[in-house]
């Protein structure tokens, strides 16, 4: 895998959000000259926080707006971690989602065209493209069939980023990435998937409510195995390919909630409960992700076991109690 940044110069579009904050520490951490350019959208996971003590320059503005010319202009590495996440939040509000998932993704390529077309970009897509799946697991030849608005504009933008690829030679790669969780995510919304929910409930002794009778099933993926990933993306052989990224192992529901609540030794009980109308019309069943072609293109393997996961991610948040508060 490709993972040496010393001397680099890197951008990272979303870089105060959940994923992206972790990666900027690990390109600092490797010697890489870091630029972060995110919108810092209040109903997003992006804080300033997340860089506390970190040596990056930050410029709040959107991926869409014209001062991102002057942050990708000379840069050699472009990570594209800009967007939203929430599936409800998509079908509430289907055109701010639309924006800034493929719109502004669409602006963000032409800028980068214009001024630095040999910039090596790697984009976060999402299992959401999928939509309910005919079978498991799900490699890249699955059929995509979104069920959400957050589905179909992830996908619009996914391969906005490969149409570059094809029509201008403008080296990208686009990731589909299962359940991430880790440090630095946001816990204080309910709207931003299981995972971030089930922590915050278990740091505060709080019950876990588990929509329909727990047996469906998720791969989760530890943040330190994406970084992972996106470094690995940067090699030559990624150029103009499309990769799943999951975690080989899954859990069902129950057990994954029985297991966060074991490893943390927290008092939470846990609940069973109908499914709200507003997830049950969005929701995709069982998943599970096929990531073999990007193990033997790049490499690539997960290597952190949930229990694992779920301990450093415990720990992180109880040394950062903000992080569970919606300010």
């Amino acid at each position: 895998m490709q993972t040496h940044v010393g001397g680099t110069v890197c951008v990272v579009a979303g870089g105060l959000g959940f994923i992206g904050s972790n990666l900027v520490r690990r390109l600092v951490d490797g010697g890489a000259h870091v630029r972060v350019i995110d919108a810092l959208v209040p109903t997003h996971g992006g804080d300033k926080r997340n860089l506390d003590g970190v040596d990056a320059d930050v410029v709040v503005a959107g991926i869409g707006d014209p001062v991102a010319a002057e942050v990708v202009a000379d840069a050699q590495l472009i990570f594209n971690l800009a967007g939203q996440v929430s599936h409800t939040a998509s079908m509430i509000d289907p055109v701010t989602d639309l924006t800034l998932n493929a719109l502004d993704h669409a602006q963000f390529l032409e800028t980068v065209r214009r001024v630095n077309p040999a910039a090596r970009i790697v984009h976060a897509s999402t299992r959401q493209v999928y939509g309910r799946p005919e079978r498991l697991p799900v490699d890249e030849n699955t059929p995509v069939s979104p069920v959400d608005v957050n589905g179909v504009a992830k996908l619009a933008g996914e391969q906005l980023h490969l149409v570059y690829c094809r029509a201008y030679s403008m080296a990208t790669t686009s990731l589909r990435l299962s359940n991430v969780y880790g440090p630095r995510q946001r816990l204080s919304r309910d709207d931003l998937g299981f995972l971030p929910v089930w922590f915050r409930k278990v740091l505060r002794g709080e019950t876990l409510e588990i929509f329909g009778d727990g047996s469906q099933r998720r791969d989760c993926l530890h943040v330190d195995d994406v970084l992972d990933a996106l470094l690995a993306s940067t090699a030559d052989a990624a150029v103009g390919r499309m990769y799943n990224v999951g975690h080989c192992r899954d859990h069902s529901l129950a057990e994954i909630a029985q297991m966060m609540v074991a490893v943390s030794g927290s008092a939470s009980e846990i609940r069973f409960v109908e499914w709200p109308a507003d997830h049950e019309r969005i929701d995709i069943g069982s998943f599970k992700m096929d990531s073999e072609c990007i193990v033997a293109e790049l490499g690539w393997k997960a290597r952190v076991p949930l229990s694992e996961g779920i301990r450093d991610t415990v720990t992180f948040y109880g040394d950062h109690p903000w992080y569970q508060s919606s300010t």
